[in-house]
């Protein structure tokens, strides 16, 4: 004999949780592709993350996932995308992030981490890194999301810091109880972005090109070495 659901389930059938909404971020900006070694607490990213269409290639070791999406970076000019665990997982991400901060790649790096009031409080938690503080020096921008009403956010400048000015590596810190955290899935949707044009032209004054054509007109041998920040703004 079947029962009616209880307002409780009823209810929580309309909640998403922060894993769910960080896929949705991704898919909302045509980010398709994830490469990374899973663990605690991001295994789920990948699973749901492969459920809604991004294809997740793992890897067998962090620093090979930030390079194959630093590689992407460079070759499409929009970020590519690599997950990693916390601690030592996130510490081998930390090389391709510098790497591609160094050489102008787009690239974001997500990582999980421990919850952050036992870091702060210093009570030992398993693998309780200050993860934000040691990805600084070696990315273009680095953020924490502490709410999961601001992975959405989040999500959206990290790429277009990672696109704009000069490209570089960006860190996201993902602690496992935001992740954990619920919202209701209309909200969710509500709080979405899409970046628009995160890498905006950068027209140079006219008097700039007068002068480079001078120079031209003037060259006897003109050798003109084109680097891939031209390549991008096309």
């Amino acid at each position: 004999m079947s029962t009616a659901p209880t307002a409780t389930t009823a209810e929580n059938a309309n909640l998403t949780d922060g894993f769910h909404v960080l896929v949705q971020s991704l898919l909302k900006n045509h980010l398709d592709r994830i490469y990374g070694v899973i663990g605690i607490p991001v295994t789920d990213v990948a699973r749901i993350a492969q459920a809604k269409g991004i294809r997740y290639i793992g890897l067998r070791h962090e620093s090979d996932a930030g390079n194959a999406a630093a590689a992407e970076g460079f070759i499409t000019g929009k970020p590519g995308v690599y997950l990693t665990v916390s601690a030592p997982g996130f510490m081998n991400g930390l090389i391709p992030l510098k790497e591609a901060t160094e050489n102008g790649w787009p690239v974001i790096m997500l990582s999980g981490s421990s919850s952050r009031e036992l870091i702060d409080m210093g009570e030992g938690d398993y693998e309780g890194m200050d993860q934000l503080n040691f990805a600084k020096p070696f990315s273009k921008a680095a953020y924490r999301v502490d709410k999961i009403e601001d992975i959405p956010l989040v999500v959206a400048r990290a790429i277009r810091a990672a696109c704009s000015g000069r490209p570089g590596g960006v860190y996201i810190d993902l602690p496992g109880d935001t992740l954990g955290q619920t919202i209701a899935q209309d909200v969710a949707e509500s709080l979405l972005y899409e970046v628009n044009d995160p890498a905006p032209a950068q027209i140079p004054a006219p008097s700039v090109i007068e002068s480079a054509m001078e120079l031209l007109a003037s060259a006897k041998k003109p050798l003109i070495y084109i680097g891939k920040g031209a390549a991008y703004a096309q």
